[in-house]
């Protein structure tokens, strides 16, 4: 079948996307956490492990990072962590299921743009951005991660259609489903609330929009939205007052937001690098900047740009982490993919060679993605062999200092709690921990190697965890 007949039959080309997709994501599907941003996918897996292991109880994820505390944490809403933990339950723990969860969520999500591009712009402009947004090199990887990050823009995505239903039929029912999604989103990450800015637009564009019951139902929206949201936040920062906690990321920096704003490098990633490397891709950049001159040119899509410039204000809201964490911009996406499949609508309809354009797109968008991506995914071996040294050296219960440079890694990756030593192995800090319940220091060499005073604290003898040394506190 031709690329050109292909087209004419919608569910082949948007069913190929899908399943070249799914494909490309069961590379390393039991993979650990591994490469870019193993950090996070270490504190997403020891909240699911913990779950599994410790307690099943909703409101009380727990890390590894804990000290001597019970590791009850705030976090966002751990619905990704928990639908992983039921797994774990059901077929026993492997990276695997969670890995899966993200891969299958990623699909929904390509469903849903689908059917929200097509709602807006046509259904053959949709099944462009379908490619687009499947094979953005941003998108492409954290669909692969175990983190919840596709979880809180497939909500966003589900939130944006529903309302769309909702501005077509007027049904009460579409705009409660849409504030389900939407609170389900923002409580996972609050980057989602960036839509009322587009909704406001969707909604109140025409004049049929503009009557008091829509201004009071809006409202009511927002009201409900914004205070689920608020109040899922509040009680995060509550559990962690109350169990001495903090592993996650609670807003403490958005008042920095100015410092970073003022630095020429946050513009250079946010509007020079990361749209065209990380969002959109080098392959389609060009029919991108097509597509967003028609949108300006024409008028047509411009919900797509209200929506970038929502994404915009506020990755500048929270510049502390969209500055240096990718997976802060996903939001993003989805839009340029729109408009780059408006791109690619019109280049296709003009060029005179269009087989063969269609054809170099179909291949070069996926292998793209791939290139781009490739060099983030990194080769760790699974953890059994720590696990099992561990079992053997230290007593579940026991409380551990690891030398590691992140929070989480390597209390991951022993299955053990206790506390990272990331700012070096120092007498001080070493003998404060031990007073605090510490018993075992894991390291990356012979205690030898270190302060002499650590050897009056600790047995000599030492034996191995993986790669690491294991001594015990001096009887």
């Amino acid at each position: 079948m031709s690329p050109l007949k292909w087209l004419k039959r919608p569910a082949v080309p948007f069913w190929s996307a899908l399943v070249v997709f799914f494909a490309l994501h069961l590379y390393k599907l039991s993979a650990p956490p591994n490469g870019y941003h193993q950090w996070r996918e270490s504190d997403t897996a020891a909240v699911i492990l913990n779950y599994y292991q410790e307690d099943m109880n909703f409101l009380h994820p727990r890390i590894n990072q804990r000290g001597a505390s019970s590791g009850i944490t705030g976090s966002e809403l751990p619905v990704y962590n928990y639908a992983s933990a039921l797994l774990y339950h059901l077929s026993g723990p492997s990276h695997a299921s969670a890995r899966l969860l993200t891969v299958l969520a990623a699909c929904l999500g390509l469903w849903l743009f689908r059917r929200i591009v097509t709602t807006i712009s046509g259904g053959k402009i949709a099944l462009y951005a379908v490619w687009a947004m499947a094979f953005s090199p941003l998108y492409f990887f954290y669909s692969f991660k175990i983190m919840p990050d596709i979880w809180m823009l497939v909500s966003l995505l589900g939130a944006v259609y529903l309302f769309l239903r909702y501005c077509a039929t007027d049904n009460i029912g579409y705009l409660a489903a849409s504030a389900l999604c939407l609170i389900l989103s923002a409580c996972i990450k609050p980057l989602g609330l960036s839509v009322y800015l587009v909704f406001v637009y969707m909604r109140f564009r025409t004049k049929s929009g503009r009557c008091l019951k829509e201004l009071l139902l809006f409202t009511a929206y927002i009201g409900v939205t914004f205070g689920a949201v608020y109040g899922w936040f509040s009680y995060a920062r509550h559990v962690n007052e109350v169990y001495a906690s903090g592993g996650f990321y609670m807003g403490q920096y958005l008042h920095r937001f100015i410092d970073l704003m003022l630095k020429p490098a946050f513009f250079k990633k946010l509007f020079l690098q990361w749209p065209f490397e990380i969002w959109i891709g080098w392959v389609l950049t060009p029919v991108f900047g097509y597509g967003l001159y028609r949108a300006i040119r024409f008028g047509t899509g411009k919900v797509y740009l209200v929506w970038i410039l929502a994404s915009y204000i506020v990755f500048a809201l929270v510049s502390s982490h969209s500055h240096t964490h990718d997976y802060y911009t996903l939001i993003i996406v989805p839009p340029l993919a729109a408009l780059t499949g408006t791109g690619l609508n019109h280049v296709v309809e003009r060029v005179p060679w269009r087989r063969l354009f269609l054809t170099a797109v179909v291949l070069l968008v996926p292998l793209g993605a791939v290139a781009r991506t490739y060099h983030r995914i990194a080769d760790v071996a699974e953890f059994e062999q720590m696990r099992s040294d561990a079992d053997r050296l230290i007593p579940r219960g026991s409380l551990v200092m690891i030398q590691d440079t992140t929070t989480a890694i390597r209390l991951y990756q022993v299955n053990r709690n206790g506390w990272p030593l990331r700012f070096g192995v120092t007498y001080s800090e070493v003998e404060r921990l031990i007073q605090q319940g510490a018993e075992y220091l894991v390291i990356d060499g012979p205690i030898a190697g270190y302060t002499d005073s650590l050897r009056l604290l600790f047995d000599e003898s030492h034996e191995r965890v993986g790669e690491m040394y294991c001594y015990s506190l001096r009887k």
